[in-house]
């Protein structure tokens, strides 16, 4: 886990972390997106675990997104609590099968496939800047990355 103190160890990037509760049963990869699930429970009801229970991008929740998972975790039934970099941080985000990004000039944005990020068609919550170059390939590839802060996107690309 790093930190944004200035004693941080200076290859990590400055990183916002948040634990959160994954509800989804599947395996994530680290720099999968997650989005906030923002139905959860009644429409009704101030319910602010909207805002710390994720899961995977989706029609329903697209203009949520919470970060990307800061590292690798396993599947289990029931869902799981995980560790989660939010926007403002500098990490890795996992890029599309095939897309290609050039430091500091691709604009990636997440997906609903499976929470992996290609070129971008929105701005804000949601898109990253690539910090390395890339070439894609026959599998999703990680990828350095500032996560931009700003309003929320229009939607996640689909």
């Amino acid at each position: 886990m790093s930190d944004q103190s200035i004693n941080a160890p200076l290859k990590k990037g400055s990183v916002k972390s948040a634990w959160v509760w994954f509800e989804g049963a599947t395996a994530l990869k680290e720099g999968q997106g997650v989005c906030c699930n923002s139905d959860y429970g009644t429409d009704t009801d101030s319910d602010a675990r909207r805002m710390n229970r994720v899961e995977m991008p989706s029609a329903d929740n697209k203009t949520f997104f919470a970060g990307v998972a800061a590292r690798n975790y396993s599947a289990k039934a029931g869902g799981q609590m995980i560790e989660i970099y939010e926007p403002g941080s500098v990490c890795t985000i996992l890029v599309a099968i095939g897309v290609s990004a050039v430091v500091g000039v691709t604009a990636l944005e997440c997906t609903y496939v499976a929470g992996t990020f290609k070129a971008a068609t929105n701005n804000g919550k949601g898109v990253a800047t690539a910090l390395q170059t890339i070439t894609g390939g026959a599998a999703a590839l990680p990828c350095l990355a500032v996560l931009r802060e700003g309003l929320p996107s229009v939607g996640l690309a689909d």
